[in-house]
């Protein structure tokens, strides 16, 4: 992926997190100010504003106020991570902070983890997340 001179990005391998939730984050988070994805982040590890689920949402509850929702806050935690990874990327580049937004958030599947045996085998899965914040 080529950036522009007017663009930063911050990449997570291999997150213990869930793709399907960091997919959900970046549909909520995506096309807003860089303060208020932080603010909307926050507020989803805080339990207080829902993600509203799109693409993957069967079996998902609904929430007061809108549809189909959940509250991924171990997912959250780590794409506010990246998040402010992509920022300090960004200031480092020379772009003003105060004029950025969240452009795009890429996430795919990443690599599936096994645990020993003696824990029976278990296989975490975890995700890639790619976040490219853009001066306007």
């Amino acid at each position: 992926m080529e950036l522009s001179d007017y663009q930063a990005q911050a990449l997570g391998k291999n997150l213990r997190v869930s793709w399907k939730d960091c997919t959900e984050i970046g549909r909520f988070i995506s096309g807003d100010d860089l303060e208020k994805a932080e603010t909307r982040l926050q507020e989803v590890i805080d339990k207080s504003t829902p993600v509203p689920y799109t693409k993957f949402d069967s079996d998902v509850g609904h929430r007061p106020g809108q549809g189909s929702g959940r509250y991924p806050v171990k997912a959250a935690k780590e794409v506010l991570d990246v998040v402010q990874e992509a920022a300090a990327n960004a200031e480092h580049q020379g772009l003003n902070p105060d004029n950025l937004y969240v452009q795009n958030v890429i996430t795919n599947q990443g690599q599936e983890f096994a645990t020993p045996k003696r824990h029976r085998g278990r296989s975490f899965k975890s995700a890639h997340v790619r976040v490219v914040v853009e001066e306007k």
